[in-house]
């Protein structure tokens, strides 16, 4: 009797073994998947714009419904439950060289609201801090101090270069940007620098340039980018009120009050009304940040039904959780076969149980044991044998993941099903993951398929008659 719940166990065993390890293995290879997504921009940054058709998709929107990107957006972007930060952008529509002593590199100039972006960009600050709110102040990436370029330098070897190259019949040379390998490193955090601004316009068809050099600190450099979707490169972050001011000023005709390509009456009336009436600052872009990476569904649908189009991987990702969520139902229904089988063999062990031991139950009755305390005796030697074959097989599972995850990191076999993508910084991901959730739900499954499979022979235990029990040999 020892022998056969002993080898029952063992059924139970393999059967637990076999479900953890097929969705452990489901469970990696879709965090694979969605780590490759998320090396093309993180999952949780989204970009709003207007939606320009009906939720239908087959219908425009009219124009008087067509939602802009101004203030009003970014309260009402704030107010969708899972949003957790808005951050509004808006871009210097004009070339920027920031210098730093003797050494200058041209950038983009982003504009952003301080108080909505510090939420989670103040994350991403390798050195420094993030804006605190002054308009001077600014943000680099962590390519800009890479590609700051001692131009003056550079034009004297240039010119060195050029006069060896001519007496030797080549023509000169000019240096590209900065930023190869060897390039130096400038310590920029904490330093004065120049925002330097060229405009042009126009009097009399003659064109004209002005220049205008706007004094900054560098407070903060952001950790370096993977290259994908938010890859910024050279670029600086700024107080969107410095952003206005400058792309005012860009777009003035020198000036004379009025704007490029206006003149006569007409110019003069634009200029008028931009007097009296102050235009609302509309955003070039706004970003959503989400609470976390189950929320990204449900959140984009929210901002959508409010009539906001959203760019963002979200799509691909609720696939993807399609797709392993079909192959994890496939892989666990052929795993508990086994383990079905397995609840077979307690039924047939507890059975043979009764069979050996009639004559102990008629004793039992006899002496005061209930109906139900015969059932509860039977119910509780199916469920441990169920309950002991779970731990083990969860201990096997555990083993074989470990295998797995060693002789997928050691081979190219990861590479087959790491769903596309850079590898991460720390290393390859993991071909299988066995998360807390699935050890509890293998032992617990694994309980409660003991009890099941002991049900019928605690019932048919519990019926026999003690005197017939007491006879039987």
């Amino acid at each position: 009797m020892k022998l056969r719940t002993a080898l029952t166990s063992v059924g139970v065993m393999i059967g637990t073994a076999a479900i953890v390890a097929m969705i452990s293995l489901s469970l990696g290879l879709k965090e694979n998947a969605v780590k490759g997504l998320e090396s093309w921009g993180s999952l949780t940054e989204m970009e709003v714009a207007p939606s320009y058709m009906m939720p239908d998709q087959k219908t425009m929107r009219p124009p008087d419904q067509i939602k802009k990107l101004n203030s009003t957006a970014v309260q009402e972007l704030k107010q969708v439950p899972g949003v957790s930060a808005v951050m509004p952008t808006k871009q210097l529509y004009s070339d920027v060289t920031l210098k730093l002593g003797r050494r200058e590199t041209n950038l983009q100039l982003v504009g952003v609201d301080v108080q909505e972006s510090k939420n989670y960009k103040k994350e991403e600050i390798e050195k420094g801090t993030y804006l605190e709110g002054p308009k001077n102040e600014i943000v680099v990436t962590y390519e800009v101090p890479r590609q700051m370029r001692d131009v003056e330098k550079e034009r004297r070897e240039a010119r060195k270069r050029g006069a060896n190259n001519e007496s030797s019949g080549r023509g000169g040379f000019f240096p590209g940007p900065g930023g190869g390998e060897g390039q130096t490193v400038v310590d920029m955090v904490g330093k004065s620098a120049t925002l330097v601004l060229t405009r042009e316009y126009y009097i009399d068809n003659e064109p004209k340039f002005e220049r205008k050099e706007v004094r900054v600190r560098v407070v903060g450099q952001l950790k370096k980018e993977e290259g994908g979707r938010w890859w910024r490169g050279n670029t600086a972050y700024v107080p969107m009120s410095l952003i206005n001011e400058l792309n005012e000023w860009v777009n003035q005709d020198g000036g004379r009050g009025g704007y490029w390509g206006m003149s006569g009456m007409d110019g003069e009336t634009t200029r008028i009304k931009d007097r009296n009436q102050k235009k609302e600052i509309e955003y070039d872009t706004i970003t959503v940040k989400v609470e976390s990476r189950e929320k990204v569904e449900d959140t984009v649908k929210r901002i959508q039904n409010i009539g906001y189009e959203i760019y963002s991987p979200a799509g691909a990702l609720e696939q993807i959780n399609q797709f392993f969520f079909v192959v994890q139902m496939i892989l666990g229904g052929i795993a508990a076969i086994s383990l079905l089988v397995a609840s077979i063999g307690i039924v047939n062990t507890m059975i043979m149980s009764i069979l050996e031991r009639t004559k102990e139950i008629g004793i039992m009755k006899v002496i005061g044991a209930s109906v139900y305390n015969i059932r509860w005796l039977f119910l509780i030697e199916s469920g441990f044998i169920g309950l002991f074959g779970g731990f083990a097989g969860l201990g096997i599972a555990f083993g074989a993941v470990e295998l797995l995850n060693y002789l997928g990191q050691n081979s190219d076999f990861l590479n087959q099903f790491g769903g596309g993508g850079p590898m991460p910084e720390s290393g390859p991901t993991k071909l299988a993951v066995i998360p807390l959730w699935l050890s509890g739900f293998a032992i617990g499954f694994s309980f409660l398929i003991g009890l099941m499979a002991g049900i019928f022979p605690a019932f048919r235990a519990s019926r026999l008659s003690p005197m017939q029990a007491i006879r039987s040999e």
